[in-house]
């Protein structure tokens, strides 16, 4: 059986606007990609993840989650997690010295952190001797989270309030290397001082952040329970679910003086985190058994990915299943002085032999609505290329984004708006061959955009696509 080749056209970025969105769509904005969601068979898909990099995590490897989330789930159910020498060794240093543990926890939307955190502090501190305290680092990147923020710090206060007290709640960027030194200075200032703003309500805190429209991670440092304490013995651990950069937190905490003394932090990580200091960490990431790559392979295709040049090395890295490895399976071109010139794209895929062909597209790294607005109309007519050139049946093509933005941006009357598509993005299919009178769009995720392709390269592979024949029912009921 011959490979169908597919294009994949990726708008990340792109999403159903919600209601509260600052107006960026419409047709005569975009006819082109307008007639094809109309003409072609076309849905919308769930999206869970709010950047790139998560975008193509969760495609490649198929995966709905953070890779720690079923780490832990299965040391936990498997009874491993007390055996963790890194976590034995922290908990022989707690018992040893008398000091605090101060535990700063990435947190998303997922309950599941409070059921990990517990286990971790059953094994910690099982008599409750020693004072922890937990100060939680909000990764989200979308206003739509506030809600779901608000149910797992709830959720946390009741699981954990035996364990230990929520000290402070903040967003990533207030401590990673985005952060601005008098920033974290002022951090430190209120944790030694605990002056500070204080909120001890999560809905009310969270209903005045989405009032402003302040994304999570963009959260200033707020205080939940002030009993916490800092002493020059303190153990400090990252419970992060990322490589986050922690350089200058890092460095700013071990300069703490306590009068004439030195401080004597010890620290310890979940995952690794990027510092100056060579933080032990509980788990190396393993890589994937699943992904792209392994996909392509077994169906004996070859896919090449058009992108940003200084995108390639963490593309490759989640397309080749946590691996950062050279293969003739899948190759990258950096096509972007040329990636808005309709002829040129087209001119290299034709050149191409690959079975799939992904144009990666984004659109989140403007900060005027005018040049969202400019990009979009420049990929319509790069979409309109791509279409005339498949000429019927030449390739199929799949129009997807495998997130929606939100984004504060400058208006053409110059006042702060937010743009804000939301977590259903689009799929349009684009095949002669599939119509409307026999073929449907299933409810599907990012996930199953990859699924589908591999379907479509080879019918006869073990994959299941959205795009699926109507049965008799359907044409019963939907005529």
């Amino acid at each position: 059986m011959m490979n169908r080749k597919t294009v994949l056209f990726l708008i990340n970025g792109f999403g159903v606007e919600k209601k509260e969105s600052y107006s960026i769509y419409d047709a005569s904005l975009m006819p082109t990609f307008e007639e094809l969601t109309k003409t072609y068979l076309f849905g919308t898909i769930e999206s869970k993840v709010n950047n790139l990099y998560d975008g193509y995590r969760n495609m490649s490897l198929d995966v709905n989650e953070l890779y720690s989330y079923s780490l832990l789930d299965r040391d936990i159910a498997d009874k491993k997690l007390t055996t963790n020498p890194i976590l034995v060794t922290l908990k022989q240093d707690l018992e040893a010295k008398k000091s605090n543990l101060h535990i700063f926890c990435l947190v998303d939307t997922s309950l599941k952190i409070a059921e990990h955190l517990k286990e971790t502090l059953k094994f910690l501190n099982p008599d409750r001797n020693k004072k922890v305290f937990l100060h939680f680092v909000i990764a989200s990147n979308s206003i739509e989270d506030y809600s779901g923020l608000v149910e797992v710090f709830s959720h946390i206060n009741i699981e954990l309030a035996e364990y230990a007290p929520i000290g402070f709640i903040m967003g990533l960027s207030a401590i990673d290397n985005t952060a601005k030194q008098v920033d974290l200075n002022f951090f430190f200032k209120m944790f030694i001082s605990k002056v500070g703003e204080k909120w001890q309500s999560f809905k009310q805190k969270f209903d005045v952040l989405y009032g402003t429209k302040a994304l999570p991670r963009d959260t200033k440092p707020f205080i939940v329970n002030s009993n916490f304490e800092l002493t020059k013995d303190d153990i400090f651990f990252f419970y992060n679910y990322d490589n986050i950069n922690l350089t200058n937190f890092i460095d700013t905490l071990s300069a703490i003086n306590f009068g004439e003394e030195k401080n004597n932090f010890a620290y310890y990580s979940l995952f690794s985190v990027t510092s100056s200091k060579n933080i032990p960490n509980m788990y190396k990431t393993a890589t994937s058994n699943y992904s792209l790559v392994s996909n392509l392979e077994s169906i004996k295709a070859r896919g090449v990915i058009l992108c940003d040049g200084s995108e390639v090395s963490v593309l490759n890295y989640f397309c080749n299943g946590l691996k950062n490895e050279a293969t003739d399976t899948l190759t990258f071109v950096d096509f972007k002085e040329y990636q808005d010139v309709p002829e040129s794209v087209v001119s290299v895929i034709n050149q191409l032999d690959q079975d799939l062909i992904v144009l990666n597209y984004e659109i989140n790294n403007f900060k005027e609505v005018s040049k969202l607005k400019e990009k979009l109309q420049k990929l319509d007519a790069v979409l309109k290329a791509v279409l005339k050139n498949a000429n019927g049946s030449k390739y199929t093509l799949i129009v997807s984004s495998l997130f929606g933005m939100t984004k504060t941006m400058l208006s053409d009357k110059g006042t702060n708006v937010q743009v804000i598509f939301s977590n259903k993005v689009p799929f349009i299919y684009i095949d002669d061959f599939i119509t409307h009178k026999n073929y449907l769009i299933e409810p599907g995720t990012i996930n199953d955009i990859t699924k589908s392709v591999y379907k479509n390269i080879r019918r006869d592979s073990k994959f299941d696509s959205i795009v699926e024949k109507k049965n008799g029912l359907y044409k019963l009921f939907f005529k």
